[in-house]
């Protein structure tokens, strides 16, 4: 259906009269009025509800936009992760904007989620500027966060959290509402004086403009293949002997991407069609455990040639989204949700897990940067690594070590409280102004090192003045975090102090790469201010690569990290495996590159055109685990298919 004109109105009249401020206005064809909010790029988004002083309730949610946007998307909890989404779009095949019910589990693809139920209002459709979405959401006002607490809107607020999203991109498939799509290329928070969107005769208007007789839009995803573009790998189904070498190929697999490898390097599939796998870990007998976000734990038996010869669903839990670690001993199994790390009797020989979970830690932060990477020490099997990163972009809170975000600690499960350690208050400090943290790896001394992330859009602000240099800054890190037997409360700079990845960008004062440098400097605190209070990395990456995990080779002598890839970047960067290399001297391991270079590490797995990969698109890395022959398997968690690739040497 083609855009009414009316609504056409409201958005020249919102547009004016809100500007970036929240007030109430009315739809002249529907007369329906609203609590509403525009953005800067003209994105109206109003809400309506009934008049009412608890949930649950009925609500509305319109959405204006400019045609230039392929996708715009609404978080009724003010943030991506847990709460329910909503997402529209133009679907020029039937005419019509349709809507897309989401559920972001981490920040990831929303995944369809069927917690809401949606009815489309009159008004909705496109002509050549605008497309507008009118949807009444029964299950918006009302739904369970991460721990299964309920969480409501409250309809006399008048400063309800909200937050949009959109891109210039269309989704793949604009008929289908389950389809995937691209990243946002903006986003932002705001609030919405919930009071004055409240309408006495709300159902009357329902009923009134109600769509009648349309169908939604197609409710089942087309399966995904296991491979839609050629590689040079050649399946084979003829089984192999054992090998401790890369396989030739996996049967009946092939990356969706054609990706390239060093001189002396092979990669090869060994899993497809998972669904967002992120942290894995080989158990005592050589199985593969891996979480897949939103499913769970799945366990994969290894073939003698490295390829995976089944899989069996471990543990069902939707709360998993990241961290996963053995202990020594092989019996205990810890994995993490946004908010707390869970305790589990593991069996390797029958691939079980028995008895109820244990909360080891819970009180983590559920918005922002929710995966909480695991890790335990080699050296101290009692003690247990978690990482934390912020709550936003720029996560100001943060800069006090009390609030336990943008930080590393560490827990001793031997002396765990019956409730569980509280994580901003229990255990110790390895380290705090860490953004987030997502990689950790320990060297031969035991020492921990972990990669970092580095904010997004930032501008430099000299005498008022605001340059945008987040194209090739900040650069992302390689931290030294030390002993994880002993205390580190040194702060690493976060949300303050941030790295030089691209000089030349930053033209009021002469920088070199690695240097540290402040948003807005001023009397207070300026760049030397970096130098004096906070802990510089030790090696940095490009911009936006989106570092997330680490290993060190047999020898030490390489520290292998996956870079998960870009989307506050054109062209995009990361989407590859980099190789580091290290030395042992007097002050121990150190990366062999001085801080100043940016060519410290090489690409040994990449795509030749990199700046056509996306979410979408491209062999995303994340996490990797290594076999007893030090082939490495690593996790992809693409939004089109999630994969796992062997890489080693050959």
């Amino acid at each position: 259906m083609k855009l009414h004109e009316p609504s056409i109105r409201v958005l020249a009249l919102a547009g004016t009269a809100l500007g970036q401020t929240a007030k109430r206005y009315c739809d002249s064809s529907s007369s329906i009025c609203y609590s509403g909010w525009t953005g800067a790029n003209g994105v109206t988004i109003g809400v309506a509800l009934p008049t009412t002083a608890t949930a649950p309730f009925d609500t509305i949610l319109q959405i204006i936009s400019p045609i230039a946007n392929g996708w715009v998307g609404f978080s009724w909890g003010g943030t991506m992760p847990y709460v329910p989404l909503t997402v529209g779009w133009v679907n020029n095949a039937s005419s019509t904007t349709i809507y897309s019910s989401r559920k972001a589990y981490g920040l990831s693809l929303p995944v369809a989620y069927d917690g809401a139920e949606y009815s489309y209002l009159k008004g909705t459709g496109y002509n050549k500027t605008h497309w507008t979405l009118n949807v009444r959401c029964k299950g918006c006002s009302q739904w369970q966060d991460v721990d299964g607490n309920l969480q409501s809107l409250s309809p006399n607020n008048t400063a309800v959290p909200f937050a949009h999203a959109y891109s210039a991109k269309l989704p793949k498939e604009p008929a289908n509402n389950k389809s995937t799509f691209n990243v946002h290329s903006s986003f932002g928070h705001w609030t919405l004086d919930l009071s004055i969107g409240q309408n006495a005769d709300f159902d009357k208007l329902v009923n009134a403009n109600l769509v009648p007789d349309v169908p939604p839009p197609s409710s089942s995803a087309p399966p995904i293949p296991s491979s839609t573009l050629s590689t040079s790998v050649i399946p084979s189904s003829t089984p192999v002997p054992s090998s401790t070498s890369v396989p030739l190929s996996c049967s009946g697999l092939q990356l969706r991407s054609p990706a390239l490898t060093a001189s002396g390097w092979r990669a090869v599939k060994v899993a497809g069609s998972l669904t967002q796998p992120r942290g894995l870990t080989f158990d005592n007998a050589g199985n593969l455990l891996v979480i897949q976000n939103i499913l769970g734990i799945t366990a994969h038996t290894v073939g003698p040639d490295g390829c995976l010869t089944s899989m069996k669903t471990l543990l069902s839990d939707d709360r998993l989204n990241h961290g996963i670690v053995l202990s020594q001993d092989g019996k205990t199994l810890y994995a993490s949700s946004a908010t707390s790390v869970f305790a589990y009797d593991y069996n390797s020989a029958n691939l079980s897990i028995s008895g109820s979970p244990r909360t080891i830690v819970s009180g983590m932060d559920s918005k922002g940067h929710t995966t909480r990477t695991l890790s335990i020490p080699p050296k101290y099997p009692n003690l247990l690594v978690v990482s934390h990163g912020s709550n936003d972009n720029f996560d100001y809170g943060a800069a006090d070590i009390k609030t336990g975000r943008s930080c590393v600690k560490v827990f001793d499960v031997t002396k765990t409280p019956s409730a569980g350690y509280d994580y901003p208050t229990g255990g110790y400090h390895l380290g705090y102004g860490l953004r987030n943290e997502v990689g950790l790896a320990y060297d031969a001394d035991g020492m921990l090192w972990g990669v970092e992330n580095a904010s997004d859009e930032i501008h430099r602000t000299i005498g008022g003045h605001s340059t945008d240099i987040h194209m090739d800054n900040p650069a992302e890190e390689i931290n030294y975090l030390g002993d994880p037997s002993k205390e580190n409360t040194q702060w690493y700079g976060y949300p303050t102090c941030y790295t030089v990845w691209q000089p030349s960008v930053i033209t009021d004062r002469n920088f070199t790469v690695g240097d540290q440098f402040v948003l807005a400097p001023n009397a207070t605190f300026d760049d030397d201010t970096c130098v004096q209070k906070s802990k510089a990395a030790l090696m940095t990456f490009q911009a936006h690569s989106a570092p997330l995990d680490a290993k060190f080779n047999r020898n030490y002598t390489s520290m292998y990290v996956t870079l998960h890839g870009s989307w506050d970047r054109v062209p995009s960067t990361g989407f590859k495996v980099v190789e580091v290399p290290f030395g042992s001297g007097a002050n121990g391991f150190r990366p062999k590159a001085q801080i100043s270079s940016n060519s410290g590490y090489t690409d040994i797995f990449w795509h030749a055109q990199v700046e056509n990969c996306s979410t979408t698109e491209c062999f995303r890395p994340v996490s990797i685990a290594t076999d007893k022959h030090e082939r490495m398997y690593i996790t992809s968690d693409g939004g089109e298919e999630g994969e796992i690739i062997i890489l080693g040497k050959v």
